[in-house]
């Protein structure tokens, strides 16, 4: 009988997450992504169709579900020189894929199940600390599935083959310096979390100035000017070398959806009067004017619904560009 790579490489790669319950991602280049939520029975059953999928031109990805408790930190493109960093030290991988020659990803365990907004710092901290790629740092962020090909096109050699996702190592243990990865995590957290306080209460008291969206006059079209300048620089003010113009970016526009502004009215404040943004953002000025509205409108909702923001975080940009591929 023929061995199976990838039924070996999936078995032993899914043994060494060790999650109850798992995501995959079969993404498209065209139709973006479709996700199946699956044990590793189920994923196993389902790989002959995920292999004429890949076969198809579609990239596999695995990440454990959002809907179970996870205790798994993705850390997305090392080098490797940079992973055999980071497996000498205190946070040795239980799982490593090599996406494509000479990039990995790396699989971090913590000891325990962690909530989101711990997951998605011990996320940021570990991409900092190893040069990882700080878009893919997040609380439930897909990495690769090993014995599938890499349907980049920029992967493909001069034969026209795609390389296959390796296995690199599966031992499925805890890094050893899990516990310092949550300490670390949890002071951060709470460190944001009196500034975002302060920031909104600060906010809200300036949010009472703001014209009604209902009313759109030329008249209160330049209030509303005035208002997002005035906050952004109270802001910047009381907060000095805290301040984050994001954020303050952020908040401005939760607080516009608020005193019912659309959505329009609230993007194109942000691109008209957020000062410095086309020196902050560049060339994707606009692409960050949509994310910033999108998110702070689709949050004002869940919020509206009793969500809690650390449950919901990381979820917001990809709701709010669900819904901008459906907009008018």
């Amino acid at each position: 009988m023929q061995h199976d790579r990838t039924r070996a490489a999936v078995s032993r790669q899914l043994k060494g997450m060790g999650a109850s319950l798992y995501e995959v991602g079969i993404r498209h280049a065209e139709r973006g992504m479709l996700n199946r939520e699956w044990s590793e029975a189920d994923i196993m059953k389902s790989l002959d169709w995920l292999k004429r999928e890949n076969f198809k031109g579609c990239d596999i990805y695995v990440r454990p579900a959002r809907s179970a408790p996870s205790r798994l930190i993705l850390v997305d493109d090392l080098s490797m020189g940079t992973l055999a960093r980071l497996q000498a030290g205190p946070y040795p991988a239980a799982v490593t894929v090599q996406t494509s020659p000479g990039n990995y990803q790396a699989w971090i365990k913590l000891d325990d199940d962690m909530p989101a907004d711990v997951r998605r710092e011990v996320a940021r901290h570990l991409a900092r600390e190893y040069g990882g790629d700080p878009n893919s740092a997040d609380s439930a962020h897909y990495g690769r599935l090993a014995g599938f090909t890499n349907r980049k096109p920029e992967h493909i050699d001069a034969a026209g083959r795609s390389p296959f996702v390796l296995l690199d190592s599966y031992n499925g243990r805890p890094a050893s310096g899990a516990a310092e990865l949550v300490q670390i995590a949890r002071g951060v957290i709470e460190r944001e979390r009196e500034q975002a306080r302060s920031m909104a209460a600060h906010v809200q008291r300036e949010a009472r100035n703001m014209p009604q969206g209902a009313t759109r006059t030329p008249q209160t079209a330049q209030e509303l000017a005035e208002w997002y300048r005035s906050l952004w620089h109270s802001l910047k003010t009381q907060f000095g070398g805290d301040f984050d113009a994001s954020r303050a970016d952020w908040m401005a526009a939760v607080a516009m959806f608020r005193k019912g502004y659309a959505f329009q009215d609230v993007a194109d404040a942000i691109a008209q009067h957020s000062p410095g943004i086309d020196g902050r953002k560049g060339a994707a000025v606009a692409d960050y004017v949509t994310r910033t509205a999108g998110k702070a409108e689709i949050w004002h909702e869940l919020k509206a619904q009793g969500a809690d923001y650390a449950d919901v975080a990381d979820a917001l940009l990809s709701l709010a560009q669900d819904r901008a591929q459906n907009r008018p």
